[in-house]
This record gives structure tokens, sequence and C-alpha cells, in this order.
């Protein structure tokens, strides 16, 4: 139903049929750019608000993916703060949760937590 959902299946498909189907998968890195160059004008705050918070939610209900339905997968969004000192496009630099100075890039609510669930199902990396 969703892009997330069908790359982490995806892994988990390659990784079965590698003959690891235990094997836990993380995803270590995932993240949306809240600001872009000319030309990038899907790097906005309103759409990094709306990937975070899907993503969270997602992962708090519980649901799954297709192939682990009722299973959440340990989620780290990417970053803290923005790569400044990177030579790339300003939608690679721009992923950050946190200013240098500690106030939040924009209102990102990624603290929902859901009563069902045992822990942190998503982190910041």
């Amino acid at each position: 139903m969703n892009m997330f959902d069908a790359q982490v299946d995806a892994v988990r498909a390659a990784i079965t049929t590698a003959g690891f189907p235990k094997v836990e998968i993380v995803v270590a890195e995932t993240g949306w750019p809240y600001r872009g160059d000319a030309g990038e004008e899907g790097a906005t705050v309103e759409n990094t608000q709306a990937y975070n918070d899907g993503l969270v939610a997602h992962l708090h209900s519980l649901v799954g993916t297709p192939m682990a339905a009722g299973k959440s997968v340990d989620t780290y969004i990417f970053a803290l703060y923005d790569e400044d000192m990177k030579p790339d496009p300003t939608s690679e630099c721009s992923f950050s949760l946190f200013r240098l100075n500690l106030t939040p890039t924009y209102d990102a609510d990624i603290t929902k937590s859901s009563s069902n669930a045992a822990g942190p199902v998503s982190q910041v990396n």
C-alpha cells in the first residue's frame, strides 16, 4: 500500500531467498527533505511533515508490511541536523529535525506513542 512497505518487503524477500528468513530488518535511514533548489518542488516543509507523520503513524499502528503483518520495523529518521558541508543539491543537505541552536527546523511530532506498543518503534538518527 506504500513505498516504505514495498521496499522493506523487497529486502525481506531477497534475504529470505538467500536463505536467511529470520534476519531482522532495521531501516537505518529514511526521511524527506524540507527544502530544495529550483526544480525540486517536492522538497517542502509540508511534504516533510506529511512523510514523517505518516511514517510514525504507520510504524506505531503495528500493521506491519504485507510479508510481515503485525510486526513493526525499527526505523531511524534521517537526520538530526543538516549536512551543510555536503557539495550536493540543497535537498540532499536539508533533512534536519533541529537547527544547530536546538530549535526545531519544523514541527515534527515524532513523539507520538501507541498504547499497545512495547517500546519505541521509531528513532531519530
